[in-house]
């Protein structure tokens, strides 16, 4: 009798490890299936605002430019819509910092020509970044090749 309550006692005890180790299985998937539907979410999340960013842009430009050539007269190039677009960027990067940071002090230059600046120095970056993305580093594009001496 000792002997079959053993037996039995060990059979209970494989089928009770059994059916933890299905509901540890279990739990791992629903837990799998949550983060991959998280992480898809954020990814059309951030697609879809990326889309409106963009719609964003152009209704600006388009507002710019009609702004511009029905007060002036004038057309207005590309370039100096671009900067005003630009300018419209750093100005709404400059809210989101103060909005959504948690730092206490945010420097900004001010003075005379520094929107310039700002723009100038922004343009580089953009266009150092594009050679730099493609592993190729930005100073070998624009240098010819210096021979030895």
């Amino acid at each position: 009798t000792n002997k079959r309550n053993w037996v039995i006692a060990a059979m209970n005890e494989i089928y009770k490890q059994k059916k933890l180790r299905d509901a540890a299985i279990m739990a791992a998937e629903a837990n799998k299936i949550q983060v991959v539907k998280a992480a898809e979410a954020a990814a059309e999340s951030a697609q879809l605002q990326g889309e409106g960013i963009a719609r964003q842009r152009k209704a600006i430009m388009d507002g710019l430019r009609d702004s511009l050539s029905t007060t002036g007269g004038e057309d207005i190039d590309s370039t100096e819509l671009a900067n005003m677009l630009l300018l419209t960027q750093y100005f709404d990067t400059i809210r989101a910092v103060a909005a959504d940071s948690e730092a206490q002090t945010v420097f900004i230059p001010v003075g005379l020509g520094v929107i310039a600046e700002t723009a100038e120095q922004i343009r580089c970056v953009t266009l150092q970044g594009a050679p730099a993305q493609l592993g190729m580093r930005s100073d070998t594009t624009t240098r010819p090749p210096v021979a030895p001496s």
